[in-house]
C-alpha cells in the first residue's frame, strides 16, 4: 500500500515510540494498518530477543469503533494471507521466521483483558484523546508488556481539548531519544479532495477547523491552569527552601481517604493517603509525621471542616493552623487591583479581589504553576493523574461583583465523580504563601493586621460552618 510523504516520514523513523497527530482523513488509519502488518511479519524490529510467535495489538476507544476503523481495512490488506476470527477480532498471519503473528483488535473499555499478556511486540492506540485514564492504564497494563519484549508503540489521533492525552505525550516526549512526534493535517493527504477542504474552511467555525482539519491544539477558554504547565510541574527544577510544611486534607466524614502532603518550600515531595481515620487517628498521624519530618505546628495546616474541626482544636496540636475555605480573602501588601506602570501612594488601603480564601488560594496556585515555580516530585502515576485531572478543571467563574472566584468545589466534584482531595492539598498550601505577604515589616499597622489574622487561623476552629465546603 502506497504511503504519502508524511506517512513515510513516520514509517521510516527509528523511534521506538511514535506520536502521530493528524487531521481527519489525513491517513492515520492506513499508516497504522501498514505499521501493524510490518511489525507482525518482519524480523527486522529491534526487540530484546527473537520472538518466532508474537502479538501486535490495536486499541480504539471502543470495540465497535475498532471494528469500524481498522478491522475491515486489515482484512482487505491481508486477504489471502491471514486467518480471521470475526468474533474475537483477531488475524493470524505467518512471520518471516516461520512462526505466526496474531494481530488483535479491541476497545479501550476492555483494556483489562490485555493485562499480563506475553510476546506483545507492538501496540497501536488510535483516537487517543477520547481515552479516559489513559496514562494510568498504559503504564500499568501495556508498558510492562513492551518492557518485557523491547517492543514499541504508536499513539495517534486528532486532538480533543477535553482530554488532551496527545498533547501531554508530546510534552513528556521532549528530549527523549526513543520518542518521536509527528504532525500532519488533512491537507497533507493527496487523495483528500481539496474542494471539500476549502468548503470545510468556509463552513466550520475557526476552533473546530483548527482542531479537526489542521490537527492543532485548542485550549479550554477560561482555564486557570495551562495544561502544559501542569505536566511540567512533575519535571520542574526550582530553588529549594529548607522550610518544611505539612498540609492535611481530612475526609469529610472520616470514612474516606485523608491526604497528607509534605512540602519543602514549593516542592511537593511526598503524598500519603489513609482510609477510615477517625479524629484520634488523624491527630496521632500528624504528630508522628511532624516528628519524623521535623515540621513545626506553625507550618502544619488542616482543613477545619467536619472531622477537621476536632483535629484543628485538639489540645495535642496546640499551634496548628485550621483552614476554612469560607474565610475571607487575606488582604496583602500586594494589591491585586493595581495596574502596572501606574503611580499609587504609600497610603493606599489594602484591598482584595477574591470572593473568599479558597478563591485566593486557587488563583495563587494557578499563577505559580503557570510560572513554573512549583515542583511535584511524585512518582505514583495515579497521584500525578489525579493532580493534573483535578486542576485542569478549574476555570474563571466570577459572577460580576468584582470578586474573583474559580469553579466551585461542588462543581469540580460533579465533573470528577469524586472529591478533589489531592489537589486540595496544593490549594491549601498557598495559604502560607499568601500569609507571608502579610508581614512586610513596613508599618506597625500591618504587623497588627498580620498578628490578628494569624490568631484567627489558630483559634477560630471551635465552630463548624455546616454549609461551607473547601
Amino acid at each position: 500500500m502506497k504511503l504519502h510523504k508524511h506517512q513515510q516520514e513516520v514509517a521510516r523513523s527509528p523511534a521506538r515510540y511514535k506520536i502521530s497527530r493528524g487531521g481527519r482523513r489525513s491517513g492515520k488509519t492506513v499508516l497504522k494498518t501498514e505499521t501493524m502488518v510490518f511489525k507482525a511479519v518482519s524480523n527486522s524490529s529491534r526487540l530484546s530477543r527473537e520472538f518466532k510467535d508474537r502479538t501486535v495489538i490495536f486499541i480504539a476507544p471502543t470495540a465497535k469503533q475498532a471494528r469500524t476503523i481498522i478491522w475491515e481495512a486489515l482484512k482487505k490488506r491481508l486477504h489471502g494471507l491471514g486467518k480471521f476470527n470475526e468474533q474475537r477480532l483477531e488475524a493470524r498471519i505467518p512471520t518471516e521466521e516461520g512462526g505466526h503473528a496474531t494481530i488483535m483488535v479491541g476497545g479501550w473499555e476492555n483494556r483489562e483483558n490485555y493485562r499480563g499478556m506475553s510476546n506483545v511486540i507492538h501496540v497501536e492506540f488510535d483516537e487517543l484523546d477520547t481515552m479516559k485514564d489513559f496514562f494510568i492504564s498504559y503504564y500499568e497494563i501495556f508498558h510492562p508488556m513492551l518492557m518485557e519484549t523491547g517492543g514499541g508503540a504508536g499513539f495517534g489521533g486528532t486532538p480533543k481539548k477535553e482530554n488532551p492525552n496527545l498533547r501531554r505525550l508530546e510534552k513528556e516526549a521532549e528530549g527523549k531519544s526513543d520518542w518521536a512526534a509527528f504532525h500532519f493535517t488533512s491537507w497533507d493527504n493527496p487523495d483528500f479532495s481539496k474542494d471539500e477542504l476549502e468548503k470545510a474552511r468556509e463552513e466550520m467555525d475557526g476552533e473546530t477547523y483548527k482542531q479537526e482539519i489542521m490537527a492543532e491544539y485548542v485550549d479550554n477558554a477560561g482555564a486557570l491552569f495551562k495544561y502544559t504547565s501542569l505536566v511540567d510541574m512533575f519535571s520542574n527544577t526550582i530553588t529549594k527552601s529548607p522550610e518544611k510544611y505539612l498540609v492535611v486534607d481530612i475526609a469529610d466524614d472520616g470514612s474516606d481517604k485523608t491526604v497528607f502532603a509534605f512540602w519543602k518550600g514549593l516542592e511537593l515531595y511526598r503524598i500519603e493517603q489513609f482510609s477510615r481515620l477517625n479524629t484520634e487517628g488523624v491527630v496521632n498521624q500528624i504528630r508522628e509525621y511532624q516528628a519524623a519530618e521535623q515540621i513545626p505546628m506553625s507550618q502544619t495546616l488542616v482543613d477545619a471542616i467536619g472531622v477537621g474541626v476536632g483535629v484543628a482544636s485538639n489540645s495535642l496540636l496546640d499551634g496548628i493552623i485550621g483552614y476554612k475555605s469560607s474565610f475571607g480573602a487575606i488582604r496583602t501588601d500586594e494589591d491585586p487591583t493595581k495596574l502596572p506602570n501606574v503611580h499609587y501612594t504609600n497610603q493606599a488601603s489594602l484591598t482584595t479581589e477574591y470572593a473568599n480564601l479558597r478563591s485566593q488560594c486557587v488563583f495563587q496556585l494557578a499563577q505559580l504553576v503557570n510560572d513554573h515555580k512549583i515542583a511535584a516530585k511524585i512518582d505514583d502515576i495515579r497521584i500525578k493523574e489525579a493532580i493534573i485531572e483535578e486542576l485542569a478543571l478549574y476555570q474563571e467563574a466570577s459572577v460580576g461583583d468584582g470578586k474573583r472566584m474559580p469553579t466551585k468545589k461542588d462543581d469540580i466534584k460533579a465533573l470528577l465523580g469524586r472529591s478533589p482531595d489531592i489537589s486540595d492539598c496544593l490549594v491549601m498550601r498557598m495559604y502560607f504563601e499568601i500569609r507571608a505577604k502579610l508581614v512586610p515589616g513596613q508599618s506597625e499597622e500591618r504587623k497588627i493586621r498580620a498578628s490578628k489574622v494569624a490568631q484567627q487561623f489558630r483559634t477560630d476552629t471551635s465552630f463548624n460552618e455546616a454549609n461551607s465546603t473547601k
